[in-house]
């Protein structure tokens, strides 16, 4: 899922309160100078001077606090600003800057507590409704922030950033209609604000609007240098409706902007596997396992690209760091029994195909056990069995797999099939008829029928199956190489 992003811009609010001339110390003056001439770094020292001159200095301490948020030293202006807050508690400006601290080293609740002070002081104030808004946010608390933004868009109207975080709180509330005429007007206030025009993207977006999300998407990657997440938005739409190389195309630069971010890379591998580009599939795959080395899915996903790209002891090997990993799950198991059947189809020897054949039906047993309900692991039992000629073991599997769906074809083709090897052919003509009458468009009962009946020596009724199977599917090859065995 695309990241929701709250952007809230916490305004640092600090008016210079009046002091004396004849009151401020030299250092506080200093200070004050060396701030207004940008030199931060002078300033706070200077500042830092003036309060360990006086520790209850409440202006130095508030100018030091202050100073220290400018410098991006939002844990160094907690003290300052708190001391500040107990030697003037009736300023909301220390008490606003103190939250705005308190925000910014990720103490949600300490911060929502200074702002609530700060607008018991101001409570008209936007910019401290605003702020505590954004905190309740933060909490969770899409309601309370919701009220509060209402609040301070009745005072500012036309403030984009308090439209944005109207939307954001209303969208986290599930009110979609009011959330997207929020991030519009939000939009309209600031056109080229690249996290309004995300944030009414992905609002669309959840709404249904693929249209309009696509639209605003595009706009808040062409407006923001970092436009990681409206990218990514691009590929969850363009991937939703099927347009694969147009998700590729967002997600690769979604990928470019943040290499180490597990969605987009994880997402291309899936994309590049479902178009057989199995290399560049691995390469996604391992860049996403970069960002998540035990995501079980991830790790089958490689396991398998590397299988489809021919690289065969190279996914063994990864497919069983899966199971080792976790023994129970069932996609890795179902991967890499479909591996060693392809091996043993592959195998030159009858040896090596045992082999791989007994591997193969030891994986299926596991998929079998954990998902009692897994019809393709029943049917591919059923399959192996027949092939080693254990044809009770083999019914037992078809007839699960016809208990768990009874509509399913392939199980009866296999019974089918027993039949016709216990030389059972009138009773698999019969059932192979029967599979045609329910779905007239399975190749491979036409093919069957086929055999059965040739068995029994009716080969003109044997060639016209084997040319029905083919009609269906031209480049079935077991009806091909029957029907020139006949001859046409």
């Amino acid at each position: 899922m695309t990241k929701k992003l709250v952007v809230a811009l916490f305004a640092v609010v600090l008016a210079i309160s009046a002091v004396c001339a004849d009151a401020a110390s030299e250092n506080f003056k200093k200070g004050l100078q060396l701030y207004r001439s940008g030199d931060l770094e002078a300033a706070a020292a200077s500042m830092q001077a003036a309060v360990d001159e006086d520790p209850k200095d409440g202006y130095a301490n508030s100018w030091l606090g202050f100073i220290r948020l400018k410098q991006n030293k939002p844990a160094e202006a907690v003290a300052p600003l708190q001391k500040a807050s107990e030697l003037m508690p009736n300023d909301s400006e220390v008490w606003t800057n103190l939250g705005t601290a308190l925000l910014l080293i990720g103490e949600e609740q300490k911060a929502a507590d200074a702002y609530g002070q700060a607008l018991k002081l101001r409570p008209t104030s936007a910019e401290v409704i605003y702020n505590l808004a954004g905190v309740e946010l933060r909490l969770g608390h899409p309601d309370k922030a919701e009220k509060l933004l209402r609040d301070a868009a009745l005072r500012k109207p036309n403030d984009a950033n308090i439209q944005n975080n109207l939307g954001i709180a209303l969208q986290q509330q599930g009110k979609l209609d009011e959330a997207i005429t929020a991030f519009k007007k939000a939009s309209s206030l600031d056109p080229n604000n690249p996290s309004i025009l995300l944030n009414l993207g992905l609002a669309q977006k959840e709404k249904g609007d693929l249209a309009g999300a696509k639209q605003s998407l595009q706009r808040a990657a062409a407006a923001g240098k970092d436009n990681y997440y409206s990218h990514l938005a691009l590929g969850e739409i363009y991937a939703k409706e099927n347009k694969v190389d147009e998700a590729i195309k967002e997600y690769a630069a979604a990928a470019s902007l943040k290499p180490d971010q597990f969605t987009p890379n994880y997402n291309l591998g899936i994309l590049y596997a479902r178009q057989n580009k199995h290399t560049l599939a691995i390469d996604a795959f391992s860049a996403a396992l970069k960002a998540k080395p035990t995501d079980l899915e991830t790790m089958t996903g490689l396991g398998w690209s590397l299988f489809k790209a021919g690289r065969q002891q190279e996914a063994v090997k990864q497919l069983k760091v899966v199971v080792e990993q976790d023994s129970s799950y069932v996609p890795a198991h179902k991967r890499l029994a479909a591996v060693y059947t392809a091996q043993k189809d592959a195998a030159a020897d009858s040896e090596s195909r045992r082999a791989l054949r007994d591997l193969a039906v030891a994986e299926w047993q596991i998929v079998a056990k954990l998902d009692p309900k897994d019809v393709n692991a029943r049917i591919s039992l059923g399959n192996l069995y027949l092939e080693m000629r254990e044809f009770d073991k083999a019914a037992a599997e078809y007839k699960a797999a016809s208990n768990i769906d009874p509509k399913n074809q392939q199980a009866k083709l296999g019974l089918g099939l027993i039949l016709v090897e216990q030389e059972k052919f009138y009773d698999a003509i019969a059932l192979f008829r029967e599979i045609i009458k329910s779905n007239p468009n399975l190749a491979a009962a036409y093919n069957n029928l086929g055999v059965a009946l040739e068995k029994v020596g009716r080969k003109d009724e044997a060639r016209q199956q084997y040319q029905k199977a083919l009609k269906i599917d031209p480049n079935y090859s077991d009806a091909k190489y029957n029907l020139d065995r006949l001859g046409q």
